[in-house]
């Protein structure tokens, strides 16, 4: 999304009394776990599983559309590395990305952040299972999946024609594990990386559900131009329903790994338009008794060490090349006796930097 001047003054005004902003200010103490030049990761003080991550963009921005492509691309193609070290240093076999846009939808905070959750079985969240197919009015759902169909191509062309890749091709395989999932559901985009459906059990109109179609089952495993994109399907798939619907917010929920409202531990991301009052509740609620924060910060921070390694630029050491600085005496006339010794001591100077 183009900002603007009128947008980034209500911005910088908003900075001032963020309390997130004075977080990576260091203005407020936090838990931190993570740290690079562009986004910061915190662990929540009221979590709602050990391990209960905070990911947010140094920068001010009030919601997913905000954020600028750069920051994006990185905040998104850096996860994996993430959700790896997260799920290691918790020893947890899936986790969660929850992103809530709009007050209707969870967000509680001015400033753009994602919440990463260790998962596994027996946590106590079932937030997440959609198991049950809610009682959703017939010809408004099939009006939703057919705005759907047409228009989330439509943005997804627009998207390539922007941003062409070499891996799309005009006839995507579809990854074996998907193949009972495409007969089943109804399909509403599909390219190399991911295909979007509505889901068996959706939980109101306008529910979709995107999978890697990399035959990948595990997030962490993706490139992070493939997790990029998952994100990005995901993101227009919520502005989609954002302007067909109305929704007054959405959900973007990743499911990775087995956990307890995942019990077949399947890759996917489910994106729900919001409405005020449309009995969802997907909040889930602070652990009691708190656990000891101090302990698990310092266990994630050290297996973040690593990602934040990794992303460093190593400086390549500095070559002085002496075959283009020193002078072949052999080559020159020696007029004098004087003169080898006077040209021995200016190629001298000349690697040592002085003329």
């Amino acid at each position: 999304m183009e900002l603007s001047p009128e947008i980034k003054a209500q911005l910088e005004e908003q900075k001032k009394n963020c309390i997130f902003c004075k977080i990576i200010k260091g203005e407020i103490e936090s838990k931190k776990v993570y740290s690079d030049d562009i986004i910061l990761g915190i662990l929540d003080i009221n979590p709602c599983v050990k391990g209960h991550m905070l990911l947010l963009p140094k920068e001010h921005y009030p919601i997913l559309p905000y954020l600028p492509p750069e920051t994006f691309r990185h905040m998104f193609g850096v996860m994996p590395k993430i959700i790896g070290a997260l799920k290691k240093a918790m020893i947890t076999t899936g986790a969660n990305v929850f992103i809530a846009n709009g007050g209707v939808a969870g967000q509680q905070s001015p400033h753009f952040l994602i919440h990463l959750l260790p998962r596994e079985k027996g946590d106590g969240v079932d937030n997440f299972a959609f198991d049950e197919r809610k009682d959703i009015d017939k010809t408004k759902q099939e009006q939703a999946t057919g705005m759907l169909a047409h228009n989330i191509p439509a943005m997804m062309r627009n998207h390539f024609m922007r941003n062409p890749v070499k891996w799309l091709t005009k006839t995507p395989k579809t990854a074996d594990y998907l193949k009972d999932i495409k007969e089943k559901q109804k399909v509403i985009y599909e390219d190399n990386k991911v295909l979007v459906v509505i889901p068996e059990n959706p939980q109101c109109t306008g529910h979709v559900e995107i999978f890697s179609n990399e035959e990948e089952s595990q997030f962490e495993n993706l490139s992070a131009e493939s997790a990029t994109h998952m994100f990005s399907t995901a993101s227009y798939c919520a502005t989609a329903v954002f302007e067909g619907l109305g929704a007054h917010g959405s959900n973007i929920i990743l499911k990775t790994g087995q956990s307890q409202d995942n019990a077949d531990g399947r890759l996917s991301i489910h994106v729900l338009p919001r409405f005020q009052d449309d009995g969802l509740d997907l909040l889930c609620k602070p652990m009691e008794p708190k656990p000891n924060l101090d302990e698990i910060a310092s266990r994630i921070r050290d297996e973040m060490f690593m990602v934040e390694y990794s992303l460093k630029e190593k400086k390549k050491p500095e070559v002085i090349d002496l075959d283009k600085n020193v002078i072949d005496l052999s080559k020159k006339k020696k007029n004098s006796p004087e003169e080898p010794k006077e040209e021995i001591d200016e190629a001298i100077k000349k690697i040592k930097g002085d003329i």
